[in-house]
């Protein structure tokens, strides 16, 4: 296989990793803004105001738009592709594990750790994949 075609793999294969992302966000964006105390009572977690879990849901829609971009044409958007990485899918991960392990939260948001993480890594080895592969091409060497 050509180097060239062995990077339109890898660029497909991240574009289809944020796409499952982006669903997978979806799937709490909507119960989290429509109808949040069923969503959250299926993780355990209780909240005294709806407005701030509706918010959260609106603002993870709104984050998770801005990752299309970079489905669409990586070499375009590279760099929204590496914000989804780094701030983005690494900081929801951290940030819901320091509130299980470190804040005491209910275990019910490390489904944040799960989701963002494994999406988080997928994706960045997919971008650490195109890099190395464009380095190759640029300096002329085979696989």
């Amino acid at each position: 296989m050509t180097q060239s075609r062995s990077l339109s793999k890898w660029k497909a294969r991240h574009a289809v990793l944020v796409w499952i992302g982006i669903l997978l966000n979806f799937a709490f964006v909507l119960p989290l803004i429509f109808c949040p105390e069923w969503i959250l009572g299926l993780f355990g977690i209780s909240v005294n105001q709806l407005i701030w879990p509706r918010f959260a849901g609106l603002l993870l829609g709104i984050l998770s738009i801005f990752y299309i971009p970079a489905t669409l044409d990586i070499d375009r958007y590279r760099v929204f592709a590496w914000l989804a990485v780094f701030p983005s899918r690494t900081l929801g991960t951290v940030f819901f594990f320091l509130a299980v392990f470190v804040f005491d939260q209910p275990l019910g948001y490390l489904a944040g750790v799960f989701l963002d993480g494994s999406v988080g890594i997928a994706t960045l080895f997919c971008l650490l994949r195109i890099l190395r592969l464009e380095q190759n091409i640029a300096e002329g060497r085979q696989a």
